[in-house]
């Protein structure tokens, strides 16, 4: 079997760089598909691109374009990069020539869908924020505030809606009835989710056929970004045995397999509550790759009968920083003065791991700073 492999995404991530970066440095022909021009596209590990029009537009579209690009790269495994291009995949996987290296549909769906998923980490032992289907009963008597979340962010075989639909925080009930009509209308199904306060953390596992964790990383967010509340700082730190154990029988019940990153918000003194699960490359991917998991190529390897190595813990204290987005934040934050947490920021960044910089792979870092440049000139 060849070792080679498509990555079909929106254009707009940067996390997939520590993907790409991982399998060709294991070896791994790597090819890029999605809509429009990405960042990604400038690594140096990405062999050829390919047009492939978003699942938003319509499944049939989007599976013809990635079963033709499957033919032409000679692909034999094809990732998504976000929740909409997974979902995707999972429901196309008949239509593409080429391995889809996720559990079968249905799981992946309850595995995505925030109500579901929710419903199976109770069943778990793990905590998780009271999570119900916004019904009208529902809407009418959540206390607020609450948040309204698409259960999923697009549902295979709809077409026209505009997908991604961010979390809403509604303080009164005009809000919440608004949110809910605004997500129904573009074809969401709703939920409803009481706020949660706490520090960010992460627990990432690699699974095999099984659902077996093969390997195991923790971390905690050390910065928050204040418009989007993901991290732009992480260090990783020594996982903790009961809540890895918690998170092992979810994923065998979900019968996963493959990368799982799960978020937690902890609580003063409280138990770690599950808000979300990425069962894809993610955001600060590139923090696990540092601390000894080299994710992408383990998983690779697994979903094309090759044996990666198992029993790998992620190594405790390596930093992970999003630079761009904590520029934002230390703006916006301001700790200590301006001056003062712009220049943290940036001696940060000596000392930690980021998506977009790499010194084996420079020029997506060059051109995204130079259409940073671009965009400070013409403002």
């Amino acid at each position: 079997m060849t070792r080679s492999v498509l990555i079909v995404e929106d254009g707009l991530s940067s996390f997939l760089l520590p993907a790409v970066r991982s399998l060709g440095t294991a070896g791994w022909t790597v090819g890029l598909a999605g809509p429009r021009p990405s960042r990604t596209a400038g690594s140096r590990w990405v062999s050829r691109t390919h047009v492939v029009p978003p699942a938003e537009q319509g499944l049939e579209p989007f599976a013809a374009a990635v079963r033709a690009a499957c033919l032409e790269g000679g692909y034999s495994l094809v990732f998504g990069g976000d929740d909409v291009e997974v979902l995707a995949l999972s429901a196309a996987r008949d239509q593409i020539p080429a391995g889809v290296p996720y559990a079968p549909h249905e799981h992946v769906l309850r595995a995505i869908d925030k109500l579901e998923l929710t419903r199976a980490a109770e069943a778990a032992g793990l905590t998780t924020p009271a999570t119900e289907a916004a019904t009208p009963e529902a809407v009418q008597r959540a206390s607020l505030p609450v948040f309204a979340k698409a259960r999923l962010h697009w549902a295979p075989g709809t077409a026209g809606n505009r997908g991604r639909l961010a979390a809403v925080h509604c303080a009164t009930r005009a809000d919440l009835v608004a949110a809910v009509a605004d997500m129904e209308a573009s074809g969401a199904s709703v939920a409803l989710q009481a706020p949660v306060s706490g520090d960010l953390m992460a627990v990432t596992v690699l699974c095999d056929a099984d659902s077996a964790m093969i390997a195991r990383s923790q971390q905690v967010a050390t910065r928050l970004s204040p418009y989007f509340r993901t991290s732009t700082r992480a260090v990783t730190v020594s996982p903790d045995p009961q809540l890895l154990a918690q998170v092992q029988v979810l994923l065998a019940d979900l019968r996963w397999t493959g990368i799982a990153n799960l978020q937690f918000l902890r609580p003063p003194g409280g138990a770690p509550h599950l808000i979300d699960l990425n069962g894809r490359f993610y955001g600060s991917l590139a923090l696990a790759i540092e601390a000894g998991l080299d994710l992408p190529a383990w998983w690779a390897d697994l979903a094309t009968g090759r044996t990666p190595p198992s029993g790998v813990v992620g190594r405790p204290g390596r930093r992970y920083q999003a630079l761009e987005e904590d520029l934002r934040r230390a703006r916006a934050e301001r700790r200590g003065g301006l001056a003062r947490d712009l220049a943290g920021t940036v001696l940060t960044a000596a000392r930690s791991t980021h998506s977009t910089w790499d010194r084996r792979d420079l020029r997506p870092a060059v051109a995204r700073a130079l259409h940073l440049l671009g965009q400070q000139r013409r403002r």
